[in-house]
């Protein structure tokens, strides 16, 4: 089943849920939960909000690992009907995902963005008028509006004005690549890209800094075009995949779990690396550890991965190896980086993916 990426559930328990994919089982909604009452589970690790009314922890998969471990065998004992068991996966894989009789409203990040921009500007505060004028910059791309959307705080009506960041989806790969490519001359007095100081905080949080070069990682980062500032608000743009562009059904492959593997490798496509879950393809794989085969695609659940290498450029990569076996074509193996149950266990300090070269 095709549900767009980056749209907002609530539930009838009150979770605020992230649809983290762009294809899901028949029954259900893949997530990641992000704001979760504390009535039936709680940490003081995670960070909490107020949010309709309700004490809410903002769950953070970077939160302190034994915590964090807790935290989630607490929330599938409390939550047990929004933790799915995939039997497409070999392995303890961690999925969470909404029932759909458990739904209580979607918020569409292109509904919302609709209502928005219908809005007399005179009637929208400092940061629905940013977002109002920053939308309007992005479609001189050609791009209509019907190709955009906005999420989170935004898109609920819970952000802060001057605090909040704006969060933009693009519909469609091919319609998010062409918006990049007019980022990277565009003009505006209130639009900024983010300074080596700015990177370099960023570059100090979760395990970045143990696994770039400063001076690489500054490299990669000043070349991205999907976050910025924009009358000094933070945005960052996200790209969700149209049914059409989709490379994978929802049940259409099974996957074997063939340990943790280390490779490096040349990208010969990048095209599907604009979106989450996404990939790279590659070339003349070299496995430095790990079960010696053929790999053909480095896969990720985490946006750090999204856009990072081009064409051409040798990366590294480690994660879960798995042996791929399509209900049609050949199998092939994949290295899998950021699959949820990873943030709670010693991989979490081992996936990662660079450029090298």
């Amino acid at each position: 089943m095709h549900f767009y990426e980056s749209s907002i559930i609530t539930t009838k328990d009150g979770l605020h849920c992230q649809v983290y994919a762009n294809e899901h089982p028949t029954h259900s909604i893949l997530v990641k939960p992000k704001y979760i009452p504390t009535d039936k589970v709680e940490s003081s690790a995670l960070q909490y909000r107020f949010i309709g009314g309700k004490k809410m922890n903002r769950l953070d998969m970077w939160a302190e690992k034994n915590a964090l471990k807790i935290y989630v065998e607490q929330f599938k004992k409390a939550y047990p009907h929004y933790v799915m068991q995939s039997n497409m996966h070999s392995g303890s894989r961690l999925f969470f995902s909404v029932p759909i009789e458990h739904i209580e409203r979607v918020y569409f990040p292109r509904t919302g963005l609709k209502e928005l921009m219908s809005m007399p500007v005179d009637a929208l505060d400092v940061h629905l008028r940013n977002v109002h004028e920053f939308v309007m910059l992005l479609t001189k791309s050609g791009l209509r509006m019907k190709d955009f959307g906005v999420t989170y705080s935004t898109l609920m009506g819970h952000y802060m004005s001057n605090i909040s960041d704006i969060n933009i989806v693009v519909y469609g790969k091919e319609n998010f690549w062409k918006l990049m490519e007019f980022l990277e001359n565009a003009e505006h007095s209130m639009l900024r890209w983010k300074t080596r100081e700015e990177w370099l905080e960023f570059y100090g949080r979760r395990n970045r800094h143990k696994i770039w070069d400063k001076e690489k990682f500054l490299k990669i980062m000043e070349r991205k075009r999907s976050e910025g500032f924009f009358g000094n608000t933070l945005f960052v743009i996200f790209a969700a995949e149209k049914e059409e562009e989709r490379t994978c059904q929802w049940g259409s492959e099974r996957y074997s779990d063939e340990g943790i593997a280390k490779v490096t490798g040349i990208v010969s496509d990048e095209f599907n690396s604009a979106v989450r879950p996404g990939f790279y393809t590659i070339e003349k794989s070299v496995v430095l550890s790990g079960k010696n085969v053929p790999v053909s695609q480095v896969f990720f659940h985490s946006r750090d991965y999204c856009m990072l290498a081009r064409r051409g450029e040798k990366i590294e990569a480690c994660g879960t190896l798995e042996r791929v076996e399509p209900k049609q074509g050949e199998p092939y193996y994949r290295i899998v980086i950021g699959y949820l149950d990873s943030y709670i266990t010693e991989r979490r300090e081992q996936e990662q993916m660079k450029v090298i070269s």
